[in-house]
């Protein structure tokens, strides 16, 4: 609720298995935050995710990952990885895309390397299923999606992933990417 009267943002009540939700209009789309159980047979762990569901108008699609143990095992066995030419951040994110120069536009911006750099975790990508783990979405639609591990309170991690869903929307719709 915190969150929602910093960001004038909407607040929403959880449901049954669903949690509360605070959704922060920007221009014409709708930034929602929430926390989500992800369960896999006996293995459940929280989640804070933000979605933004996004029209497409190229395909263009991304994932940006923080380098880690699993990032460095997959690199190993020959996963794609486009680099940026910025080798700082090079070294400490896994990027994957199916447009090199898009990819490399959009992060030109220094605030939007920044703000990535200043996060503990960082897993954003233009996904084509609801929530990220959820069900497929209808064909031609997306959302921008990004998850930390856990239930994060912390407003100013908030704020700050906040600031990089605003900056991204922007640079989309700059490059033509999204309506």
């Amino acid at each position: 609720q915190e969150f929602a009267k910093q960001t004038d943002g909407t607040f929403k009540e959880g449901y049954s298995w669903r949690s509360d939700s605070n959704t922060v209009a920007y221009k014409n789309w709708k930034i929602i935050f929430d926390n989500y159980t992800l369960w896999s047979g006996k293995y459940c762990a929280q989640m804070t995710r933000v979605v933004t569901p996004i029209t497409l108008i190229d395909h263009f699609k991304f994932e940006i990952n923080r380098e880690g143990f699993i990032r460095k095992i997959e690199k190993l066995f020959g996963a794609q990885d486009v680099e940026i030419s910025y080798p700082e951040f090079d070294k400490a994110f896994t990027i994957k895309s199916n447009n090199e120069f898009k990819i490399k536009t959009l992060l030109r911006s220094k605030e939007i390397r920044n703000l990535l750099e200043s996060q503990k975790e960082v897993n954003i990508q233009i996904s084509d299923q609801e929530g990220i783990w959820e069900k497929k979405l209808p064909e031609g639609e997306h959302e921008l999606s990004y998850y930390m591990d856990g239930e994060v309170d912390d407003m100013e991690i908030l704020k700050s992933v906040l600031k990089i869903f605003k900056l991204i929307l922007d640079d989309l719709y700059q490059m033509k990417s999204i309506v």
